[in-house]
């Protein structure tokens, strides 16, 4: 408790109480660790083994199978509440005039789950989402009530022998694929993102297949007003099979089609028309663990063609040391800029649908036009707390190109402006899976500028949060 009370004593906001009784009565309340874990998606659970006399063995496992009239008619309930502090001595670095800001997020969610049958299913989650400190007036962290998930699967017989199960999912949806690089649920900020449209899962021995129209849901800051996007489409497949011409690896190969119907990036504007082509390559064999991701941009911008790229590669190695697990890691990622603004090219590279802490939660810079290594070092302390220390050194690709923030946003006049170098971000994060129910996560982003910033008038950046949640 000590511990937890030197957190709550460090955060500088005038409204600490609600977070701080939270995380000491959370901590308080923890009871062992136990599985299964709760899902990143809280669809992908599965409770129909607490039909079995005895199974259950959970405070809330009384509402996480409910019999309705037959072993595969059953609902499952669930839920969660988070509280999320963060604070920026200087905001999108104080470019343009950004002062100090600290505020606090509120996040609750609860879902129903309704399975009529093996081939039938609702799922059905609202959420709240509030701040305050802070008026916010663009998403993703105000949406007071609304439909944050509401779609139904119905569940195909399987033809083939090789077919584990085929799903067909209609209606509002989370979605990520792979490594989350370029399609994530971005649970940081408050609201999680969202779709609304048709997906087919297809699932087999080792591997899934998922292919879907959508459109990205628009956030809106009242009561069941969001909406999905006129202006937006983005459809696509993504593979996940076994196996790689590289031993000890699985690959993920994929399609992404997305349309704007307006849009400006880089020295390009108009209707957009992007199709990105991608392969990861990932795997563990003993100490070593890996995760490759490449894709090619092609398309239309305005009146200009689109030839853009992206990629990342991550490598760590784990070992033990003083009782501790611990992986030194080193990640090097490389997106393209426009070189050239005459050359009819649209040469940016669009993230699509990224985590908006694209490097580290204090999430200032974006994934286009950017060349970033990272090494990092994680601490395994016990069983339930983690420790990560990183660097990361970040360029832009091209100096004819803007430095982007998390939003897409350019930065104003730093296109063309010399000087590769945008920043230096260190940071240390500690999470704390307290129980089953209860996690906590907290950490700080020193950010020092480059001169390109400076001449901006820019500053070093000093970033830190603490979040509680706890999830049933």
């Amino acid at each position: 408790m000590n511990f937890m009370g030197k957190i709550c004593n460090s955060i500088r906001f005038s409204n600490r109480r609600g977070i701080c009784t939270f995380l000491l009565v959370g901590a308080w309340a923890a009871n062992a660790y136990a599985d299964p874990d709760y899902r990143l998606f809280r669809y992908d659970e599965d409770y129909r083994y607490l039909a079995e006399p005895g199974a259950d063995q959970d405070s809330w496992d009384s509402i996480k199978y409910v019999p309705l009239g037959g072993a595969t008619w059953y609902a499952s309930f669930g839920g969660e509440a988070r509280e999320r502090y963060e604070g920026y001595s200087a905001s999108n670095f104080g470019v343009p005039r950004g002062g100090p800001d600290y505020y606090l997020l509120h996040r609750v969610l609860v879902h129903a789950d309704i399975h009529a049958g093996e081939h039938a299913r609702l799922f059905f989650q609202l959420g709240s989402h509030l701040t305050t400190g802070r008026d916010f007036s663009a998403p993703p962290y105000r949406d007071r009530l609304d439909i944050q998930q509401a779609f139904f699967d119905f569940r195909l017989p399987a033809d083939r022998s090789d077919v584990l199960d085929s799903t067909v999912r209609i209606g509002r949806q989370e979605m990520a694929f792979g490594a989350q690089r370029v399609v994530a649920v971005r649970d940081a900020p408050n609201v999680r993102r969202t779709f609304d449209g048709i997906r087919v899962i297809e699932k087999f021995h080792g591997g899934q297949l998922d292919l879907f129209v959508t459109k990205p849901v628009l956030l809106e800051d009242g009561i069941f007003d969001d909406h999905p996007s006129n202006a937006q489409q983005f459809w696509g497949g993504y593979l996940t099979i076994p196996g790689s011409i590289i031993p000890y690896s699985n690959t993920d190969l994929y399609y992404l089609g997305l349309h704007n119907d307006a849009i400006r990036l880089g020295s390009a504007s108009g209707e957009e028309h992007r199709h990105s082509v991608g392969m990861r390559v990932y795997g563990k064999v003993g100490a070593w663990d890996w995760d490759w991701e490449w894709l090619g941009q092609a398309g239309t911008l305005g009146t200009q063609r689109i030839r853009a790229w992206g990629g990342s590669t991550e490598m760590g190695y784990s070992t033990v040391v003083l009782g501790s697990k611990v992986r030194g890691g080193i990640k090097f990622t490389a997106t393209s800029g426009d070189h050239d603004l005459h050359d009819h090219t649209a040469g940016t590279y669009n993230p699509l649908f990224p985590k908006l802490a694209y490097f580290n939660q204090a999430g200032l810079l974006g994934g286009s036009n950017i060349i970033d290594i990272q090494p990092s070092i994680t601490t395994s302390i016990a069983h339930n707390i983690q420790v990560t220390t990183a660097v990361d050194v970040v360029w832009r690709n091209s100096i004819n190109d803007a430095i982007y923030t998390a939003s897409g946003t350019p930065i104003p006049n730093t296109a063309g402006r010399s000087g590769k170098l945008s920043s230096i971000q260190t940071l240390v994060d500690v999470t704390w899976r307290a129980s089953r129910h209860i996690s906590v996560n907290g950490g700080f982003v020193y950010v020092n500028v480059a001169p390109i910033l400076r001449a901006l008038d820019g500053h070093n950046v000093i970033f830190t949060y603490l979040s509680g949640s706890y999830i049933f």
